[in-house]
């Protein structure tokens, strides 16, 4: 058993492991399957928007060494040379599978690139803002002021004797949905969009789910902050025709520069330092996020600061409000239990008289009187809210938090018991983006979507979706693919001691808090004991599970509006980016009305209120004067709201519509978006 644990953790294993899963994906994609494959592949890399170098890869090219890649078409050796091909790669492979240990073992020390190899973590308690994030707020609001670089002022075209106070700078929010690679290329879009008006340096928070999420990583690791490059960047990714979870794909971060130690390395680190389980999603996410991320520039590279996201807080100038704050959206189902320190007869009369967890509308507030609830309320809540900041990792339905350092750690009752590194930044972005981790359903959904039509897995999905409808098993979760496994950071004791221990870093801790304990009990006296029991009388009770699951923000809601209300926040402005596949059946806007709802406000449409859009003079051909014409008022529709503090929020809803610059290419209902939305 001790041998099968050691090698189901080795570098090797997980490798093989991750090739099979690749090999599996590349058929269900080859030609006839979903006719998305072919047989060869244009690598084109550009620069400023324009071709550099267009290199036609076949097969055999494709084989090559990613390092040393040739731009010219290779002749066809003979049978042995090409062994000798294979049997080099496959050793060089061995290589850098061997090596990963060893530069695991050199991030343990490595205090110069870690710092929090020093420190110690703690949960934060409380509904109120990081103070990091607090200060950030009022230095980004003095930059967009007239006493800064009077951002607003350039963007509303003011009399140039108006002056902008800081205290009257609204705070805006953008936000992207979910949609894959069709939102990840349309959000990097309206970036830039922003950036050319002047609309971004008006912009206080930026949030993202799923697909959205790898475009803010990415404008805030490899690209640093120059959109124009991670529009290069993108269209020489889309170029490559490739699936991110492909053969192509693993060979091409592999085959770079410590590929290998980025792609197997986290899994590795991940599978030996806990008692936590690799899944197929924790693969996912490494060799997405490592090939998303891998530069297409010559002698292309990973580096370690690109998987660091709480570094990006000094790095992007953030700290000094130089660039917007960003927010990465993530879901939990809602814990079935808590810790309760009850009798099992004391549960079994509690079962009877309280609903199921699953059927509790909000974690927080549940000892608030509630107001009238509007008609498009939802009855229950099965997820809670988490977002991943360069500062923290938290809930706002829990209201605790983490250091987004800290994540991964194991903690108990609200301390971290261990030191190690922060964890890749492609686990926890993985999680963002596990959409196949959610309901069967949705996964359903999202593949009669995606999938092009007549081919036989579209067949074969649709047979099991007509069964799933005949059966009523729509609210069935049902997926065997689960998201990725962390320590639970708000699992902890209800006292200091009687616990039973799960792990040699559970039993130091207890041991540390049972001697704290004593301790306090001959040096307190009676009022600080009091300040303490009122204290966790306030607080919710730790959780009882070891474990958590973060997932897909999009199965909750496809916009990140849920983490940026929050009230502490005081979002002036939203402007939501929204490139979902169901945006043509208005079942989009209706989740704006969901949200809406679970804030207790009601929203209204005043979007004929304002000023109407000018029309595009360049446009002359019939049928783009038509497309225009026909979505002049749905590309930016307005709503207006009311909180119960009294603050009016406005919410500004950007749908990815058909546009008369590109008339005959529908963004809505296309099937294979990846090449045709990046020239969108």
């Amino acid at each position: 058993m001790v041998i099968l644990t050691s090698v189901r953790k080795s570098p090797a294993y997980l490798y093989a492991k991750t090739y099979c899963l690749c090999s599996l994906v590349s058929l269900v994609q080859a030609t006839p399957v979903s006719s998305r494959v072919r047989v060869t592949h244009t690598r084109t890399r550009f620069r400023n928007g324009r071709v550099v170098v267009s290199l036609l890869a076949t097969q055999e090219e494709s084989d090559t060494n990613f390092r040393h890649l040739s731009t010219t078409q290779p002749a066809k050796g003979s049978l042995s040379q090409k062994t000798r091909g294979i049997v080099g790669r496959w050793y060089q492979r061995a290589v850098d599978l061997a090596s990963v240990k060893t530069l695991l073992q050199r991030d343990e020390t490595d205090v110069a690139t870690y710092p929090e190899l020093q420190w110690d973590a703690k949960v934060r308690q409380g509904s109120s803002l990081h103070h990091g994030e607090n200060k950030f707020v009022e230095l980004r609001k003095l930059r967009i002021s007239s006493q800064g670089e009077d951002s607003l002022h350039r963007f509303l075209d003011l009399p140039p004797d108006e002056k902008v106070d800081y205290r009257d700078v609204p705070l805006i929010a953008l936000g992207g949905s979910g949609g894959g690679y069709k939102v990840m290329y349309g959000f990097t879009g309206f970036i830039s969009a922003a950036k050319k008006h002047g609309l971004w340096d008006c912009i206080t928070w930026t949030a993202g789910v799923s697909g959205s999420c790898w475009a803010l990583a990415a404008y805030y690791t490899i690209a640093r902050h120059d959109i124009q490059r991670l529009i290069d960047h993108y269209l020489t990714v889309a170029s490559e025709l490739a699936h991110p979870m492909s053969i192509h794909a693993l060979n091409m971060v592999a085959r770079s520069k410590r590929g290998v130690y980025f792609l197997i390395g986290p899994l590795v680190s991940k599978a030996q330092k806990s008692i936590i389980g690799l899944g197929i999603m924790d693969l996912y996410s490494t060799l997405t996020a490592t090939y998303q991320l891998l530069s297409r520039e010559p002698k292309g590279r990973l580096s370690r600061a690109t998987f660091q996201w709480s570094k990006i807080w000094h790095r992007s100038g953030i700290d000094k409000g130089l660039e917007p704050m960003p927010l990465l959206a993530a879901v939990r189902r809602v814990p079935k239990y808590s810790y309760e320190p009850k009798t099992i007869l004391a549960k079994a009369k509690d079962a009877k008289k309280e609903p199921t967890p699953q059927q509790i509308d909000s974690v927080e507030g549940n000892d608030q009187k509630k107001p009238a609830v509007s008609a498009n309320r939802r009855s229950k809540k099965l997820f809670q809210y988490f977002e991943i900041s360069p500062l923290e990792v938290g809930s706002p339905d829990l209201n605790r938090y983490v250091p987004t350092w800290a994540w991964g750690r194991t903690f108990i009752s609200g301390h971290s018991v261990d030191r190690r590194p922060e964890q890749s930044f492609s686990l926890l972005l993985g999680q963002c983006t596990s959409a196949p981790a959610g309901p069967l359903a949705e996964c359903i959904k999202a593949l009669l979507v995606t999938i092009p039509k007549n081919t036989i897995v579209a067949r074969l999905v649709i047979i099991f979706n007509n069964l799933l409808q005949s059966k009523h098993f729509e609210g069935f979760w049902g997926n065997p693919i689960r998201a990725g496994h962390d320590p639970n950071p708000f699992y902890g004791l209800e006292r200091p001691v009687g616990m039973r221990e799960h792990t040699s870093e559970h039993s130091m801790y207890i041991s540390r808090v049972a001697h704290q304990h004593q301790r306090g009990m001959h040096s307190s006296d009676k009022s600080v004991s009091d300040h303490a029991a009122l204290q966790s009388q306030s607080l919710p009770p730790w959780e009882a599970q070891g474990r958590t699951r973060l997932m897909d923000s999009g199965m909750a809601n496809n916009l990140p509006n849920h983490i940026l209300a929050r009230p502490e926040r005081g979002v002036d402005v939203f402007i939501s980016f929204d490139a979902s596949s169901d945006i043509h059946t208005g079942a989009a806007v209706q989740r704006l009305h969901h949200f809406a709802a679970d804030f207790d406000i009601e929203l209204r449409d005043v979007t004929r209120e304002f000023h109407k859009p000018q029309h595009n003079t360049a446009l002359t051909s019939s049928l783009a004067l038509e497309v225009e014409s026909r979505y002049m008022d749905h590309y930016a529709r307005v709503f207006h709201g009311k909180r119960q503090s009294g603050q009016d929020v406005y919410i500004i809803y950007c749908a990815l519509l058909p546009n008369g610059l590109n008339p005959t290419y529908n963004p809505t209902v296309s099937p294979a978006p990846t090449h045709a939305i990046t020239n969108y």
